[in-house]
């Protein structure tokens, strides 16, 4: 009888124990700390190659999915899990980055990740500016051909002071549509007969094109076999550039645009 209950006590000192156990082994739920020196070049690398799928935030866009719920990085322990997640995903994800890299990466989303759980409403933006300036004037003055509408000197004078921030300062470039601007598509329609008449555009289909003239008349045009129409947006170059554009050619142009003051 007294082994019946020695090992009945043995059992539950076990089972008591066991918990304690588990803790000191380390699962899932441990969170190895934040390499801030690493972090901080993670988000240079971030801002090179992740950004414009993954946001400024990380927290996703219409190209990528949201890191900071996503369960290869929230599982991830110094890069173990992102890196064959990026191997796996080779096709969107063309940049091929070296293991210290992604340790580096992973390093800056685990901060990340820490940052959202104190506050899901970040309230400063990531840094962007990781380009070289010098690169990104030669581009904007040579293949860029931002030269060829804006200056420094001219319409981009006092750029940065105008600016809240550079991550703002690269959605504008990216996106110029998001911004007011007092430069209209404007549009020539030449009838089948009669003189052309320019205007401001107002609205155009297969069917039809509208314009108002320069004395503020309204006029619509059928756009019948014979009628020709010539439209000359201002922001052509800016949406043509989007096919052009690399990570390293936005981020030069970026951080010279920032010099501007």
């Amino acid at each position: 009888m007294w082994c019946r209950i020695t090992r009945a006590c043995i059992r539950i000192v076990a089972i008591v124990l066991l918990p304690v156990s588990l803790t000191a082994q380390g699962g899932p739920t441990d969170r190895p700390p934040v390499d801030e020196a690493a972090a901080a070049r993670g988000r240079g690398l971030y801002a090179r190659y992740c950004i414009n799928c993954h946001g400024s935030t990380a927290k996703g866009g219409p190209n990528g999915p949201d890191l900071i719920r996503s369960t290869a990085v929230l599982r991830d322990r110094i890069g173990a899990s992102i890196g064959p997640a990026m191997r796996a995903t080779a096709s969107s994800h063309a940049a091929s980055l070296t293991p210290a890299q992604i340790v580096d990466l992973s390093h800056f989303l685990r901060q990340r990740i820490e940052a959202v759980t104190r506050n899901r409403t970040p309230t400063a933006p990531i840094d962007v500016l990781t380009g070289d300036p010098e690169a990104g004037r030669r581009y904007f003055e040579g293949a860029g051909r931002c030269g060829t509408c804006h200056s420094p000197t001219g319409d981009f004078a006092g750029l940065r002071t105008r600016t809240s921030d550079a991550l703002t300062l690269q959605q504008r470039v990216l996106f110029p549509s998001l911004i007011r601007s007092t430069k209209k598509v404007e549009v020539t329609v030449t009838p089948p007969s009669g003189p052309p008449v320019t205007g401001t555009l107002e609205r155009i289909d297969n069917f039809s094109v509208a314009l108002r003239d320069a004395s503020g008349g309204y006029q619509s045009f059928s756009r019948v076999p014979g009628v020709t129409v010539d439209v000359r947006d201002p922001l052509t170059a800016h949406r043509e550039l989007l096919d052009e554009y690399t990570d390293e050619a936005i981020h030069d142009v970026v951080a010279y645009l920032w010099t501007i003051k």
